[in-house]
């Protein structure tokens, strides 16, 4: 009796039995993300960088303070993460992060300060990881400059995207309230002044 056609059909089953498991558990095991606005009714600020005497176009920076969370069973590291916008003229624009100084805030008169993070940026208070272990979350302030956005009534939307190493990606919509310039300075000092 010839037992190797019967050897080669119980190899090859056992291979595809096996692909298939490591299939399962691979997209069992992935990362999945989630994005969420951080207190989106007070952090989530736009305001005017241009000067209101100049006439060319409007330059507008955008300040968000996001928290993602890594729901999977494998860590992660952030590649990116991306603010879309609407311009005047109907466009959709991808913006990406400016390097800020840490944002910080004073805590009534006692003289002392709370300091925020900035997402994927090493500060004097801060590590900047963009590493999210199973289960954590990171959060921290993102910045970006736009020109000609669309506002209405000193409001905004937008939509923030971010990817993995991995190709993982996870976006959320974030409403945006203009501040004053004067504002956003007692927060970040010469933030007017940051170029891209």
């Amino acid at each position: 009796m010839d037992l190797k056609p019967l050897l080669e059909l119980s190899a090859l089953i056992l291979s595809l039995v096996n692909g298939l498991m490591l299939l399962r558990n691979y997209l069992r095991d992935r990362p999945r993300l989630s994005v969420t606005p951080v207190h989106p009714e007070f952090y989530q600020w736009l305001f005017n960088l241009t000067d209101d005497r100049s006439g060319g176009n409007k330059r507008f920076g955008f300040l968000a303070y996001v928290c993602i969370v890594n729901r999977g069973i494998r860590d992660v590291s952030l590649e990116s993460w991306n603010l879309r916008v609407r311009t005047t003229d109907k466009r959709s624009v991808e913006l990406k992060p400016i390097s800020i100084p840490e944002p910080h805030v004073e805590l009534g008169t006692s003289g002392n300060v709370k300091v925020y993070p900035v997402l994927g940026q090493i500060g004097a208070m801060h590590e900047g990881k963009t590493m999210i272990r199973s289960g954590d979350s990171i959060s921290g302030f993102a910045f970006y400059i736009a020109e000609n956005v669309l506002i209405g009534s000193g409001k905004a939307i937008a939509e923030i995207l971010v990817s993995s190493v991995f190709g993982n990606r996870a976006k959320a919509q974030i409403h945006f309230r203009e501040i004053s310039r004067e504002d956003a300075r007692r927060m970040i000092e010469n933030i007017d002044l940051i170029v891209p």
